[in-house]
């Protein structure tokens, strides 16, 4: 991926798992610069003393304070901006509807407005299935999120679940395996796209070297069903973690703004999909879908979790596992 060799980075948001691997492969890749922007020193802090490189950098601030982000802009000579930054969990949001906004859209504003102001060629601002017929506060952010960094000219990429990411569902069910907490689910039958952290990054790279802006990239990928990994964890990991007893589970029924299924492509999006690859390629109206090598038009009516390939439970058990073995590696579980 030589397009990445001699570029400076700025990875908004990116101090967690997902921006950590992303950090990682970019100066890999002979990035001149990468810089993280978040408001969470902590983090900043942490990933500092994992990642020792010249070249990287991180700033501490807030997507919502224009002057805060404009500085970052002001110091550096941008070449390309990946924008994760966002309230991530459908809760909060529900619960905090204004907090949401004030980061999803007005940050993602200000992020793009600034872009285009010093002239950044190219942006790619990381979404959610969530965005795709939204139900909730959270969904409604990110689709208008969306549709900001289209409108601008530039791109975005779709995630499912990211499997064993901070606060997913996997670290939770663990954290509350090892202490005695509660397994709680919503509803047994929901299903959930799933990507691994390195599949992540990996569609992040390829959409970079795809995009012509107006653009959507989705990785092809499978689901998981909720009752499904809650049989793992209880019949499976708790004996491993030597966990004996009885393991207490709560059905919670969804709570508000879940959906059963999730989407990566609704009805419209589908008459303008094409694929590349193992990617779903979602183009706005207007576009030209030959500006796209190897780009093939694809016949769907939407793209939910429920229609995809379903993790089998041995699939299941390996990605628990990976998880615990990093906890292993660092310490956690001595």
């Amino acid at each position: 991926m030589t397009f990445l060799k001699n570029k400076s980075v700025l990875v908004t948001g990116g101090a967690g798992s997902i921006g950590n691997e992303l950090v990682k492969q970019l100066l890999e890749r002979e990035a001149s610069k990468v810089i993280i922007f978040s408001r969470d020193e902590t983090k900043h802090f942490i990933i500092k003393k994992r990642i020792l490189d010249d070249r990287f950098e991180t700033v501490v601030g807030d997507i919502r304070d224009y002057g805060s982000i404009k500085r970052v802009f002001e110091q550096y000579d941008l070449d390309l901006i990946y924008h994760a930054a966002a309230m991530k969990h459908v809760v909060m949001c529900e619960d905090f509807p204004i907090e949401g906004v004030k980061t999803n859209i007005f940050g993602t504003q200000n992020i793009v407005d600034l872009a285009k102001r010093y002239d950044v060629p190219d942006l790619i601002t990381i979404s959610t299935d969530k965005s795709t017929n939204p139900v909730n506060v959270m969904g409604a952010t990110k689709f208008i999120a969306e549709r900001i960094t289209m409108n601008a000219g530039y791109s975005c990429v779709r995630f499912g679940n990211v499997a064993n990411s901070r606060g997913s569902v996997i670290p939770v069910f663990v954290d509350n395996l090892l202490n005695g907490k509660p397994l709680i689910v919503s509803d047994l039958d929901i299903t959930r796209f799933i990507m691994e952290i390195p599949e992540a990054v990996d569609l992040i790279l390829k959409a970079t070297e795809l995009a012509k802006g107006n653009d959507i990239f989705i990785l092809k990928m499978k689901a998981f069903k909720l009752g499904d990994l809650l049989e793992v964890m209880v019949d499976r990991i708790a004996p491993k973690l030597g966990i004996f007893d009885d393991v207490p589970v709560e059905i919670s029924g969804l709570v508000r703004g879940e959906k059963l299924h999730e989407e990566l492509i609704n009805s419209i999006e589908a008459n303008y999909t094409y694929k590349i690859e193992d990617i779903y390629l979602v183009l706005k109206g207007n576009v030209e879908a030959s500006n796209y090598e190897e780009a093939k038009k694809v016949s769907i009516e939407n793209y939910t979790s429920k229609d995809v390939e379903i993790l089998s439970k041995d699939e299941i058990e390996i990605i628990v596992m990976n998880y615990i073995e990093k906890l292993n590696k660092r310490g956690i579980l001595e």
